[in-house]
């Protein structure tokens, strides 16, 4: 113990006789610098291992803009579709637009028309309607027997608790 704290009081206060800038870059005036065995093996470990550090962060930054490019090129495929997606709606919302332009006209037409049969049947027509929607449901939800089956759900819970 003693030895090894020896070695580390010493090399503290050798520290300032050994230029370290030099140890490391080289010298500045284009001059080798006196070189030490010890002094040189520490720099090139310290640049190995600054070179292994270097190495593992440019892999995890290249890793990481791998994943911001499959991002953006699923961002655009989503904006593909829903500029697509859009212009549909478009059309659509256009073709709604003229079929509603033509029925107010035809409505305007039907108004300006001062005999009361039109009224009349659009009234009948929307009794039917009404009617034809109350017999259909009454068919399709338990009047007629024929819908869906009741499912007794005390029946199932109590088979599922008995692990059946």
């Amino acid at each position: 113990m003693a030895r090894a704290d020896y070695n580390i009081r010493e090399r503290m206060a050798n520290r300032f006789e050994v230029d370290q800038r030099a140890a490391l870059f080289g010298s500045r005036s284009g001059k080798p610098a006196p070189s030490n065995k010890k002094n040189d093996m520490y720099a090139a470990n310290s640049r190995e291992m600054m070179e292994r550090q270097n190495d593992a962060q440019i892999e995890d930054l290249e890793a990481k803009c791998a994943q911001l490019k499959d991002i953006t090129y699923k961002i655009g495929g989503q904006i593909k579709e829903s500029h697509g997606l859009l212009d549909n709606m478009s059309s659509s919302f256009d073709k709604a637009a003229g079929l509603l332009k033509n029925t107010l006209g035809q409505l305007n037409k039907m108004m300006d028309n001062k005999s009361s049969k039109h009224m009349i049947y659009m009234v009948v027509f929307i009794v039917v309607l009404f009617f034809l929607m109350y017999v259909l449901r009454k068919l399709s939800f338990g009047g007629g027997g024929g819908g869906a089956p009741k499912v007794d759900l005390k029946a199932n819970l109590s088979d599922a608790a008995s692990g059946r």
